[in-house]
């Protein structure tokens, strides 16, 4: 029986997380059963953030993966209901929570409902990434000021319900406010209009703005549980921070269910960060609006306000969360969620009940012996089905659930080992340089099909690029049948299979992933790598290949010799290190009209001695003035360990110099063929 994972969070009534518990002060039942703790853990990090963050990696890989015991935040950014003035508050209380209440290791992942991001990086060496995509977030909701304003639970009142009090009670304000109702007809006319079917203007209005906020919750709803599904595999404290002026609760939608059974089977909080802050009378209610409503709908009125957002604390209340609500401190409200996710628990235990039939089994966590503390955790799984799956894995919709949720969720899948670069080369079209981005896969543990001498499965990839600072991305996905030869699949289990894929991308931040999956066996991996393309109008260096391997020449012709590409930063000793690069935007001389400059390098290891130097040498310019260079220097009497290739190019002309330094590993030399 697998080990069901319960975190969760104690504190006080203040809101303080309590510390320093241990497994004999819980107890655990499902379903009513007592059930034994098989793994107990005490989370506590650090009250105040840690220092210096580490710098993302030249090369992606999954093969050692980050830890997943960490916390792991979500912020949804519901901008489709966010006016912009509670927007602007909204993203002050965010910037302040990621200054301030993530630490080095956490995983924060930042959503727009209205698809204007989705990017997840650890921090804090993402921190600045997320702060320039949260200052382009912006509140999309227009709120209704007409006359003939109506609420989205009146709408749905009147439209679902055919609620002929709330009817009423609209069809008067409309009157009030000079909004047109039944060809002119009275206050005094609202029962008779009742009894006629109703007042078609109301109803009318009701149809359309129900609608509309259908369409809103649907969005939401589809990537709060789009987002709560790929969290599944992941350990450790989770939470959603969804941040958002709420929206009713419409008990018509299955979007709602289904966002609480995604939340209950990945184990994540949902917290609900009201950004309307003090709430009070609506607006239409107020002198500038009109004249006053009649004094038997004032109730309703107040009631409006608790309406408005009860479908987003009711899904914060069944997955283990709280409200942040009626406060203009949004800070410190969001500050509360870090602390108390700083603070945690994870219990485990092997359930007593074995049957595989899919039902909803409770969850009941209690502390012995100790009085005023409250408990926060989710109140029950789904259990599994025959085959291994869960209740939930029937899930409908566009493109392939696995695919999709690997390309969700934060962390790498490891299955299938990958590593992943980017290289940004030339200028191609005004404005864009020429990047390639390319993907090494470990093929020698695919569950080929032997068949008339040749190894056959498919590979199936799906690679997406997306620019930090406009939200433009890009996606590619292909299928690659393969039928390799014994040689070739052996050559490609020791040198991995290449995936590379060009693009025309604009200067930058960019992040990009593939999802990799074996066909015949499904296993899948994934792997995320962030990268910079630098202003291509300024002297700057391409992207360093580095290689331990040249090119063949074709036979019988003479080549330019060119480095193998691979993403493989781990060289034997005494092997040969290649080095090719370009240099751009360097100033020409006036009389040649070509440019002048020159380009050494050393290599060092990190914790120690020098290996090589190279001093600079002028680069020669080919005829159209193109500068390139392919280095190369034998790894001797290089010791295992990590060293880095130090380029340094100089202008000449503009007296510019440029120092690239490119990190990779010296292995301990292959061993000798027998015979010598």
């Amino acid at each position: 029986m697998e080990l069901v994972t319960v975190d969760l969070v104690v504190t006080d009534k203040k809101g303080a997380p309590i510390p320093d518990l241990k497994a004999t002060d819980f107890t655990v039942s499902e379903d009513g059963d007592p059930q034994t703790i098989a793994s107990f853990e005490a989370v506590q990090l650090p009250a105040a953030p840690s220092a210096t963050p580490k710098a993302p990696p030249r090369v992606s890989t999954n093969i050692e993966p980050e830890s997943r015991t960490g916390r792991t935040f979500v912020i949804l950014f519901d901008t489709i209901h966010l006016a912009p003035p509670q927007a602007q508050r909204a993203k002050i209380a965010v910037a302040e929570f990621l200054k301030n209440a993530v630490r080095e290791g956490d995983r924060v992942t930042l959503i727009g409902t209205g698809g204007e991001v989705w990017w997840s990086t650890r921090m804090e060496a993402g921190r600045d990434a997320l702060m320039a995509m949260l200052k382009r977030l912006d509140g999309r909701y227009i709120p209704d000021m007409a006359p003939d304003r109506m609420s989205d639970y009146e709408a749905m009142r009147i439209h679902v319900y055919h609620d002929t009090q709330v009817e009423q009670r609209v069809s008067r304000r409309f009157e009030q406010y000079g909004a047109s109702t039944r060809g002119g007809q009275s206050q005094n006319d609202t029962s008779s209009a009742a009894m006629m079917g109703g007042d078609p203007m109301v109803q009318g209005k009701a149809t359309e703005v129900y609608f509309q906020s259908v369409s809103r919750n649907r969005i939401t709803l589809q990537i709060l549980e789009r987002t709560l599904t790929s969290l599944a595999s992941t350990k450790g404290r989770k939470s959603l921070i969804l941040v958002s002026e709420g929206f009713i609760y419409d008990p018509n939608l299955d979007e709602f269910k289904k966002t609480v059974q995604a939340s209950r089977r990945s184990n994540v909080a949902i917290y609900f960060l009201d950004t309307r802050g003090l709430t009070g009378m609506p607006d239409y209610f107020t002198a500038q609006f009109g004249p006053p409503i009649d004094t038997q709908d004032i109730g309703a009125a107040f009631m409006e306000t608790l309406e408005a957002s009860e479908g987003a604390e009711s899904i914060a209340a069944d997955t283990g969360g709280f409200s942040v609500k009626n406060t203009n401190d949004l800070g410190k409200g969001i500050q509360r969620i870090g602390d108390e996710s700083r603070i945690y628990y994870l219990l485990g235990y092997n359930s007593s009940h074995t049957q595989r039939d899919g039902r909803f089994r409770k969850i009941k966590v209690e502390l012995a012996g100790r009085k005023g503390l409250q408990l926060r955790y989710r109140k029950g799984y789904f259990a599994p089905l025959e085959g291994g799956k869960s209740a939930l894995d029937k899930r409908v919709g566009p493109g392939d659930p696995d695919i999709q949720a690997a390309l969700d969720s934060p962390y790498a899948q490891e299955e299938v080992p990958l590593r992943m670069t980017a290289y940004v080369f030339d200028e191609t079209i005004l404005g864009k340089a020429s990047v390639m981005i390319a993907t090494d896969v470990d093929v020698s543990g695919f569950k080929f099909e032997e068949k008339e001498s040749r190894f056959l499965d498919t590979l199936e990839f799906l690679l997406v690029v997306a620019h930090r600072e406009t939200g433009e991305f890009f996606r590619y996905d292909q299928q690659v049948q393969m039928k390799l030869l014994p040689a070739t699949r052996e050559r490609f289990g020791k040198s991995w299979f290449p995936v590379v894929r060009d693009f025309e991308l604009a200067p930058g931040g960019y992040q990009a992933k593939i999802v990799v999956r074996d066909k015949n066996s499904g296993r899948l991996g994934t792997v995320v790598h962030e990268f910079e393309v630098p202003d291509i109008s300024q002297f700057r260096i391409s992207t360093p290949i580095l290689s331990d391997a040249l090119q063949p020449s074709p036979e019988g012709q003479k080549a330019v010799p060119r480095p193998v590409l691979s993403l493989r930063r781990a060289f034997p000793a005494g092997s040969t290190l290649y080095a090719e690069f370009d240099v751009y935007g360097a100033a020409k001389d006036k009389a040649s009209g070509m440019p002048k400059v020159s380009a050494g390098y050393i290599i060092r290891r990190l914790d120690g001695p020098v290996q090589a130097v190279v001093s600079p040498t002028p680069i020669q310019p080919t005829s159209i003035g193109k500068l390139s260079r392919l280095v190369g220097s034998r790894l001797v009497a290089a010791e295992p360990g990590d060293y880095e290739f130090v380029l340094t190019v100089r202008d000449e002309i503009a007296g510019k110099t440029l120092e690239l330094r490119e990190p990779f590993t010296v292995t301990p030399a292959a061993p000798s063929p027998t015979g010598g």
